[in-house]
């Protein structure tokens, strides 16, 4: 069997985030132009090309990050990959935190604020938070504390959102 080739061409904004180490990134604008999916097509494309990295992929709520994010991540960017095994699901246990193990060691660890603990038990190298506004600011401050894995040459949370009021954090 010849290997799927998965195409994604990024523009704009999403194109920068692929050559962006900054340590904070905010994706913003309004919905359906493609912010999630290139967060998205980041983690999964640096967790496929660096073994033993720690990934999070997180939202407010677990059931928002289930029915949205996760979804879009399985069929959009990951679908190859989950059918020839070179991502499988996990869904957890009382030790270890659900999320997708790669072949190569690394993993993308999901969940949701709603259960912090969940999440937060382990350290990581890229943390992507989808609708970023639905946060508050201490969460996200707990967040980045998270970020000190140290496998990647370069640890960063990336964010995405819809725009909110001008006043919020």
């Amino acid at each position: 069997d010849a290997p799927e080739i998965v195409r994604y061409e990024p523009r704009g904004a999403a194109r920068a985030l692929f050559y962006a180490y900054d340590d904070e990134i905010l994706m913003d604008g309004p919905a359906g132009t493609g912010k999630s999916l290139a967060c998205l097509f980041r983690v999964h494309l640096t967790a496929l090309a660096n073994p033993n990295i720690r990934c999070l992929i997180v939202r407010k709520t677990a059931v928002s990050l289930t029915s949205t994010t996760l979804v879009s991540y399985e069929k959009q960017v990951a679908k190859h990959a989950l059918s020839c095994g070179l991502v499988k699901w996990f869904g957890g246990s009382q030790h270890e935190p659900a999320g997708y193990k790669f072949q190569n060691g690394s993993v993308i660890v999901v969940g949701g604020m709603d259960k912090p603990e969940k999440v937060l038990s382990s350290e990581y190298d890229l943390i992507f938070v989808d609708e970023a506004t639905e946060l508050t600011v201490t969460d996200w401050e707990v967040l980045n504390t998270r970020l000190r894995n140290g496998v990647l040459a370069w640890q960063q949370m990336i964010a995405a959102c819809n725009p909110s009021h001008p006043q919020h954090w």
